[in-house]
This record gives C-alpha cells, sequence and structure tokens, in this order.
C-alpha cells in the first residue's frame, strides 16, 4: 500500500526572523477538514501531519489534530528537539509522552526530531541535538513496547547524500539496535525550490537523490527493509512561480517517486502543505495546494487525482 498524506497547518511566520505575519488568515477547522475528507477519500491509511518543538520557539501546528483524524486518517507527530541548552533527558521523557498521546489519537507516527542536519531554526542549531535524537529513539521504542499500542517510530533529514555529515554524527550517538528497530527513514525534499532544477532533468534528479539516500541510510545499518517516507515535499507559487507549474512539478515529482518506490522501497509521500500561509507572502508562506482563502489552485486537483490513483 502507498499511503498519502500532508501537513494541514499553515507556516505565519518568517522562518528566519520568526516575525509573525499578522494579515495570515487563521486556521479554519471546518474547512480544513473538508479539504482533508476530500484528499483522503477512498484510501486506508492518511496521514496528518503534526509539529510540535520540545522547548522550542514554535507553536504545535495544527493545534489540536484530534478534529482531523479518523476514517482512516491518523496522526504523523514530529515532535522535534527545539531545546536551547542541552536536554536529552528532558527530550526522552516528552517523546515517552507523545507516544502515549498518539496511543490516545488512534495510533499513528512519530518522527524523533526534525531536520538534524539543518541549522537553527531546525533542530540542527540546537545543543546536543544528535545525543537527543539517540534518548529520543531510544525512549520511544521502550515506550511503545511498555504499551503495546500501533506507534511507528522513525526519524528524519533534509536531503543528506553520501558523505554528508549526517550520516556520521548519527551513527556516533545512536545505538545499533536502535537503528534495527525503527519503522521508517524520512526525507524531507524540495526539487527545483532551493536549487533551480531544470523540468527535463528533474526525473533524473528526484531518482539521484532518492538512490543516494537509501545507499547512505543501508552504510548507516540501516535494513533495507525499513521504508523511506517523504515527509515533506511541496512547490511555492506566487508572482515568480506559476500555479500551473506547482502542477506540474508536483506531479512529476510523485509519479518518479513512485515509479521508484520498490527499488528504493518508498511507501509514504507527504506533502508540505494543504494551505497557503498568506497567498502574498514570501515564498515559505505559498507552498499550499489551497490558497489563504481555501480556493484550490491547480495542483489541488493533481494531487487528489494522484492519491485517487496511486493509494
Amino acid at each position: 500500500m502507498f499511503a498519502f498524506g500532508v501537513w494541514p497547518g499553515v507556516v505565519t511566520k518568517d522562518l528566519v526572523r520568526l516575525e509573525t505575519f499578522v494579515d495570515a488568515p487563521p486556521e479554519d477547522v471546518e474547512r480544513t477538514l473538508a479539504a482533508l475528507r476530500d484528499l483522503a477519500a477512498g484510501t486506508e491509511r492518511f496521514y496528518v501531519r503534526r509539529y510540535r518543538s520540545y522547548r522550542g520557539p514554535h507553536e504545535p501546528t495544527p493545534p489540536d489534530p484530534a478534529p482531523y483524524l479518523g476514517d482512516g486518517r491518523v496522526v504523523d507527530y514530529v515532535l522535534g528537539y527545539g531545546s536551547p541548552v542541552p536536554d536529552p533527558d528532558g527530550f526522552a521523557a516528552e517523546i515517552r509522552a507523545a507516544v502515549r498521546e498518539i496511543a490516545e489519537l488512534g495510533g499513528g507516527k512519530l518522527q524523533v526530531c526534525e531536520e538534524l542536519n539543518m541549522p537553527a531554526p531546525l533542530d540542527g542549531g540546537n545543543p546536543e541535538c544528535y545525543p537527543a535524537l539517540a534518548a529520543g529513539l531510544a525512549a520511544a521504542l521502550d515506550e511503545r513496547a511498555r504499551l503495546g499500542v500501533d506507534v511507528a517510530i522513525g526519524f528524519n533529514a533534509a536531503v543528506a547524500l553520501p558523505g554528508d555529515p549526517f550520516w556520521s554524527s548519527v551513527a556516533a550517538v545512536v545505538d545499533p539496535d536502535s537503528l534495527a528497530q525503527i519503522d521508517f527513514l524520512g526525507l524531507d525534499f524540495f526539487p527545483d525550490v532551493f536549487r533551480p532544477v531544470p523540468f527535463d532533468v528533474l526525473p533524473g534528479a528526484v531518482g539521484h537523490v532518492l538512490r543516494s539516500f537509501r545507499e547512505s541510510a543501508a552504510a548507516l545499518g540501516i535494513p533495507p527493509t525499513v521504508p523511506i517516507h517523504i515527509t515533506e515535499t511541496g512547490w511555492p507559487t506566487g508572482p515568480e512561480h506559476s500555479e500551473e507549474h506547482q502542477a506540474r512539478v508536483l506531479e512529476t515529482v510523485a509519479r518518479t517517486v513512485f515509479s521508484l518506490a520498490d527499488e528504493v522501497l518508498v511507501d509514504t509521500y507527504e506533502l508540505f502543505g494543504l494551505r497557503d500561509g498568506l497567498s502574498t507572502g514570501p515564498r515559505e508562506n505559498r507552498f499550499g495546494l489551497l490558497r489563504d482563502d481555501y480556493s484550490p489552485k491547480p495542483g489541488y486537483a493533481v494531487v487528489r487525482r494522484l492519491i485517487a490513483e496511486l493509494s
């Protein structure tokens, strides 16, 4: 089964200065739920992604995932390590609480930390972030076993090719037993967003990233049976980026990933995100399949069709 998912929250801050955009429309729970139901119709499992940062500056998004769950929709809970001071033990305790929370929400999956190979405001900018990953994974696996609950456990990275210090940093601190027990390895990647990629070579670039990521995971000791989850992908629209081209990029990347799913073992694909935070704001606010007034971009219909076809 190929599962899909989406982040239903919105970016309402400048991700560098953390300044809030006061004009960003608030989340409308009913309209968000309607879009999630529409996208997930007929799927066996559809992930609703939620971000929370331990001791970090960010508010949880969405604030409460419960209204969006049910009928096959389950939570993909990201607990980031945002502590400005070393605190792996405190993070591990919070991870245990997150496992219990996911179980109470009906099951789903837990991602321990967020993009350790990226600097602040992501987790790689915080002290002892890799020991926190090690402590968090061990705590999550132990708490799941203690409770006997349906919670998949893993961690992720932004694009990390062979030789990226991320891999050696993980190997230095994470117990091999923990790596052998994880249920997924997440990959956040945004083809043609932060580094331009000509459209005609986009499939080849996507394939290179996926194969390299799997190769590095194997060298780390992660079994080849552990699937890769595309935990974030998308393409922003705006004056310099047409909505029609967003639809073309989203379809090309998704179909390329699907064509390689058996080769590199990818079984989950999650979009960032459902709705623009501010359709007139900076580009990190414009990744949505919907505009900030909930009207659909062309990419929404493309993604809905892909989900119906490929799931």
